[in-house]
Parts: structure tokens; sequence; C-alpha cells
């Protein structure tokens, strides 16, 4: 999605009261002195300018100063979220991401921690009373706490892609970041809080 496309979609949220998923597929048809033009789904939409351009070597002033405004009146940030980070790039966040995923897994059947299984007669033998726990209430930890906790965290997450920066459902991205939060948890948030400050230095350099 190019930086382009996305102010498209904030200009149509902003000034025409479009929604973030009516305006998805918007695309900017003509510009002229007194008003843009979009095509949304088949449908025309029109933004005027206000004043008027007295010349289309005012464009580029005028639609940036618009769009600061609409990122205003949105609440929405600057920053594009256009990838997602996997957990691969830091072993602290794959080996979270791993031991969650295992856990849902692994956890909430008991025949995984009682003999016979490959599992405790590989390793669980060991430790009998532990496996013994797990057999009882490890699908107990996984919908009582996990599940519940994961589902807040990825709601969070869900939300600030939707409302900071304009991201969908619709949006692979979106659900990229929401179901890997889903499974590790907060170690997904924090590496959507590296990537929009990585690209916030980016933004800043340009400026200087």
């Amino acid at each position: 999605m190019s930086e382009l496309q996305v102010q498209v979609r904030r200009y149509l949220e902003a000034y025409n009261s479009k929604s973030v998923f009516q305006a998805r597929n918007a695309r900017m048809t003509d510009i002229s002195l007194q008003e843009m033009k979009f095509d949304c789904d088949g449908q025309q939409h029109t933004i005027p300018f206000d004043p008027p351009m007295k010349s289309l070597s005012e464009a580029r002033e005028r639609v940036v100063q618009m769009d600061k405004e609409a990122l205003q009146i949105l609440g929405r940030s600057d920053i594009t979220i256009d990838k997602y980070i996997p957990p691969t790039v830091k072993l602290g966040h794959l080996y979270n991401f791993t031991q969650c995923l295992l856990s849902y897994l692994i956890l909430p059947s008991a025949s995984n921690w009682q003999p016979g299984s490959l599992l405790y007669d590989s390793l669980w033998y060991r430790v009998p009373n532990f496996a013994g726990f797990v057999a009882q209430f490890g699908w107990w930890i996984v919908f009582a706490f996990m599940i519940p906790i994961h589902l807040f965290e990825a709601g969070i997450i869900g939300r600030r892609l939707r409302k900071k920066h304009g991201l969908t459902p619709l949006d692979g991205v979106w659900w990229a970041w929401t179901a890997s939060c889903f499974v590790e948890g907060f170690t997904a948030i924090w590496r959507l809080d590296s990537l929009v400050a990585q690209k916030q230095e980016e933004k800043d350099a340009k400026k200087h």
C-alpha cells in the first residue's frame, strides 16, 4: 500500500465522512483548481479546495496541508504500517512466540501429560507430579488465562492499527499483527512500537 493510497483514504474519511472500510479502495482520478475527484468502488466523490487554487503549482503544498489537517481530524498517526515484523527478528521474541504456541497446542490435552503419550514417556515421566497437575489444570490455564489475556492484547493492537494507522481487517498486514499478538502477546506490541519508532526516525531524518 503506497503512501499516496493511504493519503487518499484519509481525505475521504476526514472530508467526506467515509468509513475506513468504504475508503479502502479509493483512488484519485482528477485534480483541478477547485477540487479533487475520487473514485471509490464505482462511486464518484469530490473534495473542494477552500479557497480554490490560483494555479496547479499550489497543488502539492495544498494537498500536504490538507493531509495534515485530515490526520488531526481523524486523530491518526502519519506513520504508515505497510509490513509485518515476525518474531524471528529477536531471539527473545521467537522464544516467547514458540512457548506460547506450544502451550496452546499441548496444555489443553490431558493425554499429552499421561503415561503412554510420547511426551510423557520421553520427558514428563521424570516429573510425574508436575505432569499430573498439568493434565488436570492445563486446559484451565489456557482457556481461563492465556486466551482472555491474549485476546485483550490482540484487541489493543488491532484497534491501534485501525484507529492510528488506518488499517482494517480487510488488510493482510492487520491480520498478521493481530494474529501474531494473539499467539505471543506483548512482544508483538513491542515490535510494532519499534517499527513505528524506526519509521518516525526516517521521517525526521528526511526533514533535515
